[in-house]
C-alpha cells in the first residue's frame, strides 16, 4: 500500500506475526485513518455515533463535549487512549524504530526484566535504559514479543498459571488455540504480558524526584541543602593494578557524610508542580 516508505516482511507461518516499519512519515495520516475506521467498525455503536468519533480521535486538539453526552466513560476513556496512539503520534515513534536494532527484549535471565529496552546497535542492548514515554515503551514491548514469541520458560510460565490460579482454564485454553493458522492477534501472547509483564514492571507514579545543580542556589528553597562529591568506595571501580591511596586527615569523612544526610534537614522532599 504504501510502497518504499514502509517496510513489510510476510510472516513464513500463517501463525506468526509480520514485521511492519514506516520508513517515511507520508504515509502515516493514511495509515491512521484506516485503523481508526477498522477499530470504529469493530465496536457496537449507533451508525450515526460512529461518524463523529473519527474527527475525534484524529485531531490531538479536538474537543471531548460532543461525546461527553452520547457514549459512557468508559468509552470516552477508549477515544482518549486511540486518539493518544494515532493523533499523538505514538505509534508513528514506534513503527519507524527497527526491532532488534532499536528495540527489543533482552534475552539473557541476567538482565532480569521483561519489558523491551533501548538497544545501541543489531542485538545489543543499551544496559540499565528504557523508554520514558510509558505508552511508547507498552506499544513496543507489545511488538517485541509478537515478533519474537514467547519461549520455553515463558509458555510454561502461563500454563503453570493457567492450571494454578485461573478459575475456567478450559475456556482461556480454547481463546488460545481458536485461531491458530489464522489472521489473529496471538492471545497467548497478550496473557503472557497481562499477567507477568506489566503487573510487575508497567508502573507509573503520580511524581519523578529529581534534582540538578540548580536547586543549590534556587531562591524557592525552604531548607539547607547539603550535598557531597562521594565516598571511598568509588575505589573499587579503580583498575586491578591502581590502589587508591586516601589522605589521613580524610579518613572520617564517610563516616561524616552518612551523619550530615541523616540529619532532619535533609529529610524534605521538593515535589515539582
Amino acid at each position: 500500500m504504501f510502497g518504499e516508505k514502509s517496510y513489510y516482511k510476510s510472516p513464513e507461518r500463517k501463525i506468526e506475526f509480520p514485521q511492519f516499519r514506516l520508513q517515511s512519515h507520508e504515509p502515516f495520516p493514511l495509515l491512521c485513518q484506516h485503523i481508526a475506521k477498522d477499530w470504529i467498525d469493530s465496536r457496537n455503536y449507533l451508525t450515526a455515533d460512529k461518524g463523529i468519533i473519527p474527527s475525534f480521535i484524529l485531531e490531538a486538539y479536538s474537543s471531548i463535549e460532543n461525546l461527553a453526552d452520547k457514549f459512557p466513560p468508559v468509552d470516552i476513556q477508549l477515544f482518549l487512549i486511540v486518539r493518544g496512539l494515532l493523533s499523538s503520534e505514538v505509534l508513528l515513534v514506534a513503527f519507524k524504530k527497527r526491532y532488534r536494532v532499536n528495540y527489543g527484549v533482552n534475552q539473557y535471565l541476567s538482565f532480569n526484566r521483561l519489558m523491551t529496552a533501548p538497544f545501541r546497535a543489531k542485538d545489543v542492548v543499551a544496559d540499565r535504559t528504557g523508554f520514558d514515554h510509558p505508552d511508547v515503551a507498552l506499544v513496543l514491548t507489545h511488538l517485541s514479543y509478537y515478533y519474537s514469541g514467547l519461549s520455553d520458560l515463558q509458555l510454561s510460565q502461563c500454563f503453570n498459571r493457567l492450571n494454578e490460579k485461573e478459575t475456567n482454564p478450559g475456556s482461556i485454553y480454547d481463546q488460545w488455540v481458536l485461531h491458530e493458522g489464522e489472521d489473529d492477534l496471538p492471545t497467548l501472547i497478550n496473557y503472557f504480558l497481562n499477567h507477568f509483564v506489566f503487573p510487575r514492571e508497567a508502573k507509573q507514579f503520580p511524581f519523578e524526584v529529581v534534582t540538578s545543580d540548580w536547586d543549590l542556589s534556587s531562591l524557592l528553597r525552604s531548607k539547607i541543602i547539603a550535598g557531597f562529591s562521594g565516598i571511598n568506595d568509588t575505589q573499587l571501580l579503580l583498575p586491578v593494578h591502581t590502589r587508591q591511596c586516601d589522605l589521613a586527615e580524610l579518613q572520617n569523612i564517610d563516616a561524616i557524610v552518612v551523619n550530615n544526610l541523616l540529619q532532619p534537614e535533609n529529610k524534605t522532599t521538593s515535589l515539582c508542580q
